[in-house]
């Protein structure tokens, strides 16, 4: 069965207040799957302070992955990724480069990022002028992973595109990420997938008007997720956290404001599981709780990404992705919902 995943944050760089929408809206599909996409004019006062502007994002000539990452990660904790995190990226890394050519406009797929429900890829568009200090995307994007990975379970799939800069050769250099929730452990850098990527109608993104497509075209790939990750994935012994979800503000067909109040209850945690690249874990009823990663020197990871899907009974299955590939070794501790939660060593 194909999976479209159409969940966009479209071409900007989603502020921790529209995650947070996004994950609300999540927590309400209950027992199906997401397909979402948000549209960028009903979300332009939210994200237009962090637009990612093509040619200012990355002051490295032809970005790798790990640049990528490098850069996201002094961006959040003010510190330089270790050792272990650059090897870590490698090893997680495939080289890719493929290309399709339609018209003038040659589209390559140039290194993928795979971790256990989330992969990055870097993707290349050369043949027309562009400008540096814009932004690009596609108009419409879809992705099919095959074998399906939910396996006919319900569950919740995103995904964004935008351009982070230019090429020594003058090509838009764009950055794609997705991440998945399925009830069934999903881990696609264990090999044995196959991503279908389709990407049609190059894009000049314009925040405060309707975005331009400057190309027609269909540009499509298949792509072996052939990375085998040997990262350390550790189960974490079942917690109870107490749960606070704030009032759900909307407007009433007459205009009024009507809020469900403050809730309060506690939460029982299992099937924790703690990878390199996120954590996942079973609710036993409907939350909606952030997640952070505690390394050994203090420094504090938030997850960039997440969500969750009821089940049929009533609990909530919930994964979370950090925004850059952790040495699994090196957390201390987890936050989650402001609970602190010692990290057992894999040897332990």
């Amino acid at each position: 069965m194909k999976n479209r995943y159409q969940e966009m944050f479209d071409e900007v760089r989603a502020s921790d207040t529209l995650q947070q929408e996004v994950l609300r809206m999540q927590n309400q599909e209950n027992g199906r799957r997401t397909r979402r996409r948000l549209p960028v004019a009903g979300l332009a006062a939210a994200v237009l302070a962090v637009v990612l502007v093509a040619g200012t994002a990355l002051a490295v000539a032809s970005p790798s992955l790990r640049d990528w990452f490098a850069w996201e990660w002094a961006e959040r904790t003010g510190g330089n990724i270790s050792e272990n995190q650059a090897l870590l990226i490698d090893s997680l890394t495939q080289k890719v480069e493929e290309s399709q050519a339609v018209g003038d406009v040659t589209v390559t797929v140039d290194s993928l990022t795979v971790g256990g429900d989330v992969l990055w890829a870097l993707v290349d568009v050369e043949g027309l002028d562009f400008n540096a200090d814009a932004l690009y995307s596609f108009d419409q994007t879809d992705i099919e992973i095959l074998p399906d990975p939910s396996g006919g379970a319900p569950g919740v799939m995103a995904y964004s595109i935008g351009s982070i800069g230019l090429t020594e050769d003058g090509a838009v250099r764009m950055l794609l990420e997705f991440s998945c929730n399925f009830r069934n452990n999903v881990q696609l850098e264990r090999g044995g997938y196959t991503l279908h990527l389709s990407m049609q109608d190059l894009t000049l993104v314009r925040v405060k008007r309707e975005d331009k497509i400057i190309y027609d075209g269909i540009w499509t790939f298949s792509i072996p997720l052939t990375v085998e990750s040997f990262s350390t994935v550790i189960t974490i012994d079942n917690v109870v956290l107490h749960d606070r979800t704030e009032p759900d503000i909307r407007h009433g067909e007459n205009g009024e404001v009507e809020y469900d109040g403050v809730l309060e209850k506690d939460v029982t945690l299992t099937d924790i599981q703690l990878s390199s690249t996120g954590l996942s874990f079973l609710a036993d009823s409907s939350v909606t709780l952030t997640v952070e990663a505690i390394l050994s020197d203090g420094t504090e990871v938030l997850s960039s990404s997440g969500g969750g899907v009821t089940l049929e009974d009533g609990s909530m299955y919930c994964t979370n992705q950090w925004p850059v590939p952790l040495d699994v070794e090196d957390i201390v501790a987890l936050r989650i919902g402001g609970t602190e939660i010692p990290v057992p060593q894999a040897s332990e």
